[in-house]
């Protein structure tokens, strides 16, 4: 069977090599998840992952960063990914970090020693679909973990030397939510370590469980308002020293900043006052035309 999947890369990965990993999701039952949607779930072979690095080499030094795409390829059992490893080094031996997606029940599925193992030969970084620190939502939404299994499973990863980056869906509550999702995500990132916090704003796309919901008045979207004032909540209460990164098109607001720099953070919270102050909710609804991002 034939890889069909398009690859996709977090914005950060822009110059790392991306060689693939897998298509398709293990879990794949997220109600609001369009990526992997009628793709099986499969794995290269080291063989098929080394002719493709062939193909590669000429174009990256031999210190690069590499990505290994895929929906959540951390979900391959420690063996796979060693030999994926071995494969990576024998042609780029000097990368600097190996990183891929994974689900928080794919951090727990390792052992300590494994995971341990994993850092040590350079797979050092995941990108991790946390979306909220609200149980209520992370049921809602059918994410397969909550807030408690997040903040254990990160907390592993931090003893292991595994860096992370975590994703916070503003306004996957739906109306509402709002409030309660901002200072419970808080909550959830402050016992953790994340090394980065990437935000997109809520949108149903067609195709999913969702849009189902939503057309069985299941699901009743937040407004662009609510998301703001979401954001607000959460960055008020946000503690730790993480980096946030909030630039994405389907956020209504784009800021980044560490969240260590108290003149930064101060600047941003004075600018979403303005704005939620002084726009308009018309205004804001024009600030993501949610509709038009759904052939995106």
């Amino acid at each position: 069977m034939e890889f069909t999947e398009q690859p996709m890369r977090p914005p950060q990965e822009s110059r790392s090599l991306l060689p693939r990993a897998t298509q398709g999701c293990t879990y794949n039952e997220c109600r609001f998840c369009y990526v992997s949607r009628g793709y099986p779930f499969m794995a290269v072979t080291p063989e098929q992952l080394e002719r493709e690095i062939l193909t590669q080499k000429p174009f990256f030094p031999s210190n690069t960063a590499i990505y290994m795409t895929g929906s959540n390829p951390f979900a391959l059992p420690a063996k796979k990914l060693r030999k994926y490893i071995s494969v990576l080094r024998k042609h780029f031996p000097l990368f600097t970090r190996v990183s891929m997606q994974s689900r928080i029940n794919d951090i727990a599925s390792k052992s300590t020693a494994e995971l341990r193992e994993l850092c040590g030969l350079g797979l050092n970084h995941l990108y991790i679909g946390t979306e909220n620190g609200n149980d209520a939502v992370l049921a809602l939404m059918n994410k397969g973990h909550s807030a408690s299994e997040t903040v254990e499973q990160l907390l592993r990863l931090d003893e292991a030397g595994i860096t992370y980056t975590t994703f916070y869906i503003i306004g996957m509550g739906g109306r509402g939510m709002g409030i309660a999702s901002g200072e419970a995500t808080a909550r959830m990132f402050n016992q953790t370590h994340p090394q980065r916090i990437t935000t997109t704003g809520m949108t149903v796309f067609p195709h999913t469980p969702l849009a189902e919901m939503k057309t069985r008045h299941e699901f009743v979207e937040a407004s662009e308002r609510e998301k703001i004032e979401e954001l607000q909540v959460f960055l008020k209460a946000l503690t730790i020293d993480a980096f946030y990164d909030g630039i994405h098109y389907l956020n209504p607001l784009n800021y980044r900043f560490a969240n260590n720099d108290a003149e930064a953070k101060r600047r941003v919270l004075e600018d979403i006052d303005d704005v939620l102050r002084s726009c308009t909710d018309n205004e804001l609804e024009m600030m993501v035309s949610r509709h038009l991002k759904h052939s995106l």
